[in-house]
């Protein structure tokens, strides 16, 4: 089965978490099918390849709109001309490709996959969308023939925001983790002071970082027998000038941008996950965690209920800093006390590459089996 993928993000070496969500789909996929990604390419994008997929490129010098759907369809031609004609399309991400799927698809009558990662569709968001924006969503998933999402949460939200959606057979298909690189922890020694990990991107509309600052500052006039480490891919100045300014500089570190192995291994050697977003879809890191073996606090938000429970998590309100705090004081006292076994064999059942390949087999064979092509929207 040849699938052509047309992702509307992608990593690349000065940004390897853009669209890294994507790619590891992809990746999940194996040799169980043969995957082409179809982009166009330019000096500023050199898109980093997952290994068993080949880059066909698009090269376009305008990123004008009726130039961009010719080029991509003169190289879909080409594509079909090198590695026959595909059985699916499979879009990552409505916007802004969806158009562009959609024209081919209907030009050469092959049926489209889309799948939604993106935060857009949810309320605090959805009121952010432009007419164009809103448009260009119900265009592409009136001619999607399957939509999936990474959670429940999310589907429910891309049907509130584009009622045609609903009308569409949809999927869960959660965020996928590489288990062999977020491999079990160890018993951890005693230490004078406990680790607490947090990962993101410290943007803090979403994150809530100031909100974390502000519960571990409250809870150091409690007790100092801890630490918070946090990984980061961008500067956040002003949550690096509260955290000199309250003399929080021997419990707070942040630690830059780290590859996913280091990652990993922070995990590993942590006592506990921290996560206090004001929305989410299904966050990756939550879920590495988890495959560490290592417990959280996190809000319930977006679809993150639907991968927690007592065995795993500890639930906190978003923006509630005074219940952080409370939480925070419970889990160093009785992180230890959870089954770090149980915590990984859970996250492997929904997250590892063989349940999430197999799950996209099984829906690309759904399509091809069920799609009449000369009747596709």
């Amino acid at each position: 089965m040849l699938i052509v993928h047309i992702p509307s993000w992608f990593p690349i070496p000065e940004k390897p978490l853009n669209g890294n969500f994507i790619s590891r789909h992809i990746e999940s996929l194996g040799d169980r099918v043969q995957s082409v990604i179809l982009h166009h390419v330019h000096p500023d994008f050199t898109p980093v390849l997952p290994q068993n997929a080949t880059l066909f490129p698009v090269e376009i010098s305008s990123a004008n709109k009726l130039k961009l759907f010719n080029a991509y369809s003169s190289a879909f031609g080409q594509l079909i001309k090198t590695y026959g004609r595909p059985d699916i399309l499979h879009l990552h991400v409505a916007l802004p490709m969806g158009p562009v799927a959609v024209r081919l698809s209907r030009q050469f009558r092959i049926p489209l996959v889309v799948s939604e990662h993106w935060t857009g569709y949810l309320p605090m968001n959805r009121t952010k969308l432009s007419l164009t924006e809103r448009l260009m969503l119900r265009h592409t998933f009136r001619h999607a023939s399957h939509i999936t999402a990474v959670s429940q949460n999310l589907l429910d939200n891309i049907a509130a925001t584009v009622p045609v959606a609903a009308k569409k057979p949809q999927t869960v298909v959660g965020n996928v983790v590489d288990t062999a690189v977020f491999s079990l922890k160890p018993i951890l020694p005693t230490r004078s002071k406990k680790q607490i990990l947090h990962v993101s991107t410290l943007e803090n509309d979403a994150k809530n970082i100031m909100g974390i600052l502000h519960a571990v500052d409250a809870l150091k006039k409690r007790r100092e027998d801890f630490e918070l480490n946090i990984v980061h891919d961008f500067r956040n100045i002003l949550a690096e000038t509260f955290v000199r300014e309250r003399g929080l500089g021997s419990i707070v570190h942040f630690l830059g941008r780290k590859s996913s192995g280091e990652i990993a291994e922070l995990l590993q050697q942590s006592d506990f996950f921290l996560l206090f977003s004001n929305y989410e879809n299904q966050p990756c890191v939550l879920l590495e965690s988890f495959c560490t073996g290592t417990p959280a606090i996190t809000t319930p938000v977006g679809g993150i209920l639907e991968i927690t429970n007592e065995n795993n998590a500890v639930i906190v309100a978003p923006k509630d800093e005074s219940q952080l705090v409370e939480k925070l004081d419970y889990m160093l006292d009785n992180s230890m006390q959870y089954n770090t076994g149980n915590i990984r064999k859970q996250a492997e059942e929904i997250c590892s590459p063989d349940v999430i390949g197999n799950k996209w087999t099984g829906i690309y064979r759904n399509v091809v089996e069920t799609q009449n092509y000369a009747s596709l929207p």
